[in-house]
Formats: C-alpha cells, sequence, structure tokens
C-alpha cells in the first residue's frame, strides 16, 4: 500500500529480511513531513509467485548481477534486460498499467500504482483487518477518515449496509 513517491525512494539498504518477512524502512511520506521514518512490516505470504520476500531475493540476485549492490531499490529494465537508473514516480504508474492490460484485467487502461493502494486497503478491510491497522500499514494519518474512501465495496450484495440489519 505505498505512495508512488515512496516506493522510488527506497533504498537497497531499506529492505531488511527478518525472520516473519521483510521489513521495509519509509524514510519520508506524505504524511511525515519531519521524515521521521517508519518501517512496515510485510509478512511472507503464502503462494511462491506472490510472495514478497521470494520475489526480494530473486531481485536482489538481479541487482547484484547487475553490480548494483547499494543505491536505489527500484531501477529500469531495458528490453535486453540491462538495469537503468532509478525509476519516477509516473514510470510506476506506466508499469503497473501495462502489467493490468497483460493480465487482461477489466477497465485496465485506469489500472494505476494508486489503484493497487486502494485495493491492498480493501483486501485487508474484507479480510476482516480493522480500519486502524490499515490506516497504519497504509500511513493515513492517525484520526483521517480518508482510508474510508480507499476501501471499496467488493461485492455489492454480500458488503451491503442494509445485509444483517433485520429488515
Amino acid at each position: 500500500m505505498g505512495r508512488r513517491s515512496e516506493l522510488v525512494a527506497l533504498q537497497r539498504e531499506d529492505v531488511r529480511e527478518v525472520p516473519d518477512g521483510l521489513e521495509v524502512t519509509i524514510r519520508t511520506s506524505k504524511t511525515d513531513k519531519d521524515s521521521t521514518g517508519e518501517t512496515i512490516a510485510i509478512p511472507r505470504g503464502s503462494h511462491p509467485l506472490t510472495d514478497p520476500v521470494a520475489a526480494w531475493r530473486d531481485w536482489l540476485m538481479v541487482l547484484d548481477q547487475a553490480g548494483h549492490s547499494s543505491g536505489r531499490l527500484l531501477r529500469r529494465i531495458n528490453r535486453h534486460g540491462t538495469l537503468g537508473p532509478s525509476l519516477g514516480a509516473d514510470a510506476v504508474n506506466t508499469i503497473v498499467r501495462d502489467l493490468a492490460i497483460r493480465a487482461d484485467v477489466p477497465s485496465a487502461d485506469t489500472v494505476t500504482a494508486h489503484s493497487l493502494r486502494a485495493g491492498g486497503a480493501t483486501v485487508a478491510y474484507a479480510a476482516g483487518v480493522p480500519v486502524a491497522v490499515i490506516a497504519k500499514h497504509g500511513r493515513w494519518a492517525p484520526a483521517s477518515p480518508v482510508v474510508l474512501r480507499y476501501i471499496r465495496a467488493v461485492d455489492r450484495w454480500r458488503d451491503n449496509a442494509m445485509r444483517n440489519v433485520g429488515l
């Protein structure tokens, strides 16, 4: 649920593997103007293709092979597989949209990195995660109602305000 600006600012040393998953240090954020930083826990995944730890290890191998033992984490890759300079925030949107189109996601042309932020909040809420925990993980301001605008109704019948109210 990271913001584009947070993702492209990540340095290799900002991510650390620990027994339970990954710890990612966000050094500055929209809601952290003083840049005090915050470390976010990313748990291991249950599926090999989407496990953040496995993806991290794979990406470290790519960085190591290209000689990038420090510096920006997210980098451009050309069509020949050569790593280039770090990504900008707009490139993240382009990559997410292109992947959505390739995956045949409905309305893929409207998908952005922001969609992943909203999607993360939505699936966490649908899984029963309290809003306060979602807000902390996504670094929304503690008492901000903004996080509620990110949570989407997934199923209009199951996620219905009038379900189970005794009508």
